[in-house]
């Protein structure tokens, strides 16, 4: 018997431009995708390339389509899934990026960004962000 706790009810939106980047001392990921309010939202991804061993500075960065919907070291879990990356933030977290606690963002429309996708983080795991789970994906 299985006693495992389900998956949280997750909002889901599919990711249909990706880019990436590792300049200035940044790795950055960036999904773009359509939310209610948003037909070209994104989420910014960021960490530092080396660690400075100070938190605050090595937390995980995420912002929207502003700075105004930003938050910094807020992420519970953000892991790559089978088919998807699944992000669940802190309850500061989501109301500071205007997300749902429990976001799954998925690569329907353009399945080939997952691997890319699946790869960065595998990067972002590295330097140290034990948050990010990238199952073997990479």
């Amino acid at each position: 018997m299985n006693h495992a706790a389900p998956d949280p009810v997750a909002t889901v939106f599919d990711v249909v431009e990706l880019f990436v980047g590792d300049d200035d001392g940044l790795l950055w990921l960036t999904l773009g995708f359509a939310s209610l309010g948003e037909p070209l939202d994104v989420l910014h991804i960021v960490c530092g390339r080396i660690p400075t061993g100070i938190p605050e500075e090595d937390a995980l960065y995420l912002e929207r389509t502003s700075q105004d919907l930003a938050c910094s070291g807020e992420v519970v879990a953000l892991a790559v899934r089978s088919d998807c990356l699944a992000l669940t933030l802190t309850p500061e977290g989501a109301g500071a990026l205007d997300l749902p606690a429990h976001t799954r963002f998925t690569f329907k429309a353009q399945p080939a960004l997952f691997a890319q996708a699946a790869s960065h983080l595998a990067q972002m795991a590295a330097v140290g962000h034990a948050c990010i789970g990238t199952n073997g994906h990479a």
